[in-house]
């Protein structure tokens, strides 16, 4: 689990030296939040109080441009990371398959995606979890394809959804089944 967490703070520090310099003006549609400053200390119980601003933190990430380098953007992704790290009650599981490891804003967007649902639906397992993640990482992909360009690993994901294949090769990624 230390490794994921790890590879997840390497793949957020990685992430704005591969965003794009070409995206577009209008980041982000209507959104506006406040980060709140993250305290050098956080105790486990102490996570739940920063589930409203992490779910912000979600939607702003879902709804900004691919390749969108701000400040914010950076912000966000590293509060969101940071936030995954230590909570008890949210873990994202980064499975071969599923991801494209090469792009940092579809792997935010997989992360965020899979953060926003589990906070909505507490009781969802990780299935249900990877599912909603990977579709919601799709229609980010399909929605910024300019910026961010091809995906091997997507346009396969696509095809899979196009047959309708999709979910079984979510489970059989996550589960080896």
């Amino acid at each position: 689990m230390k490794k994921i967490i790890l590879s997840l703070f390497l793949m957020a520090a990685a992430f704005g030296a591969m965003a794009q310099d070409n995206a577009s003006d209008e980041p982000v549609r209507n959104l506006q939040f406040s980060l709140p400053i993250w305290p050098e200390k956080v105790w486990p119980s102490e996570y739940a109080n920063y589930n409203a601003d992490v779910h912000n933190c979600c939607d702003w990430l879902l709804n900004a441009a691919a390749g969108y380098n701000s400040p914010k953007r950076e912000e966000c992704t590293n509060f969101l990371l940071r936030w995954l790290e230590g909570t008890p009650e949210v873990r994202v599981y980064l499975v071969d398959g599923l991801v494209d490891p090469k792009n940092g804003d579809l792997l935010v967007a997989y992360m965020a995606a899979w953060t926003r649902h589990a906070l909505d639906n507490p009781d969802d397992n990780p299935l249900i979890c990877a599912n909603v993640a990977v579709s919601e990482m799709l229609e980010y992909y399909e929605a910024n394809i300019k910026v961010i360009g091809k995906s091997k690993p997507m346009e396969k994901l696509l095809k899979l959804r196009s047959q309708s294949k999709l979910a079984p090769h979510v489970k059989q990624c996550l589960l080896g089944k």
